[in-house]
């Protein structure tokens, strides 16, 4: 699945913390939220790649994900850490949470980018090398989705 330029610049602008990812993010269709999440789950597995390693257990998803969620509301933002774990999860191809009802899809689009401004948060190099990570990124899109 080939991904849209303003999705690459969404995640830019989240990283740049430049208020344009908000609207970004609400104009959104249903459709093109599917197609967003998609590539932010390649996003997210770029990012936490030196972080978490490529083959992690679920111990570690889970711990991750509690530490993500913490820093994520003493800033006042909510986020539920299940969601932010189902999110690691699918990077790491280990079985879902939620196996009898599908995670809406705003909300894996509001846990991936609290995994996103959490990494950029602790990791400075990562606002600097926004245009390689992405690039990175849309690679291991093409080599997920096949095309």
């Amino acid at each position: 699945m080939r991904v849209e330029p303003r999705f690459r610049e969404q995640i830019s602008c989240l990283v740049r913390k430049v208020r344009r990812a908000k609207a970004l993010d609400q104009a959104l269709s249903p459709e093109d939220r599917v197609a967003f999440n998609d590539f932010l789950v390649s996003v997210v597995a770029v990012l936490l790649s030196p972080r978490l390693g490529e083959r992690c257990g679920v111990g570690e998803l889970a711990a991750f994900s509690s530490e993500v969620a913490h820093r994520h509301r003493a800033e006042g933002r909510p986020v539920n850490d299940f969601v932010v774990e189902e999110v690691l999860r699918r990077v790491h191809g280990v079985p879902t949470l939620f196996c009898s009802r599908p995670v809406p899809e705003y909300a894996v689009s509001a846990a991936g980018g609290a995994v996103v401004r959490y990494v950029n948060n602790t990791d400075p190099a990562v606002a600097t090398d926004i245009d390689r990570l992405l690039d990175a990124a849309e690679e291991l899109h093409r080599r997920r989705t096949g095309r």
